[in-house]
């Protein structure tokens, strides 16, 4: 079994880019347009450079390499602001980007499968209720936001935390109402 760091970073990576490609990057395309622009022709001048030392040190004539790496380059660019990154949760997004990031992680982290939930925690269907109390004082360890360094750190630690608050929770009921832990059939 892989180890609860492990398990549970991947986990919340995958919610993570789930809430931003489904939740919030279309309700920013329009506020991120401009950083868009500037990304796209910082990735197109740096592919020109990259072509251009390329095509000069395998003596390219046509600079086909240069065109294709400016085209590349350029799309890359105008993508960079559209992926999930923690620095642009701490550095770059506003208190208003924080909160809609915050209730979009919170519904998503409560609408998780009870098995994704699990997941999150590192944990079996099988897992009973004081496994889940064990990993969940060891997340209020690491990531709860009084535990962060500087106010950058607390963004994320933050965020992480509302995700497995609403985990926790949503396996709390399903404890309470006695879907978990699922016991494995005997054969007979």
């Amino acid at each position: 079994m892989p180890t609860h760091g492990n398990v549970d970073n991947e986990a919340l990576r995958r919610l993570m880019r789930r809430v931003w490609r489904d939740d919030v990057a279309p309700l920013l395309r329009d506020k991120r347009a401009a950083q868009r622009r500037k990304t796209a022709r910082f990735g197109g001048k740096l592919a020109v450079a990259t072509g251009l030392l390329v095509d000069g040190a395998l003596r390219l004539k046509g600079k086909p390499f240069t065109r294709f790496m400016t085209v590349v380059g350029t799309s890359f660019g105008a993508m960079l602001p559209d992926v999930w990154d923690w620095k642009w949760l701490s550095a770059a997004a506003d208190d208003e980007e924080r909160e809609l990031v915050a209730k979009q992680v919170r519904k998503r982290a409560a609408q998780l499968p009870e098995a994704g939930a699990l997941e999150l925690f590192g944990l079996d269907a099988g897992a009973s209720r004081d496994d889940l109390k064990k990993r969940w004082r060891r997340v209020l360890k690491r990531w709860h936001p009084d535990k962060a360094e500087n106010d950058r750190q607390r963004a994320e630690f933050h965020i992480r935390f509302l995700a497995y608050q609403a985990a926790y929770d949503r396996l709390c009921r399903a404890y309470d109402e006695e879907r978990l832990p699922v016991r494995s059939q005997k054969p007979d």
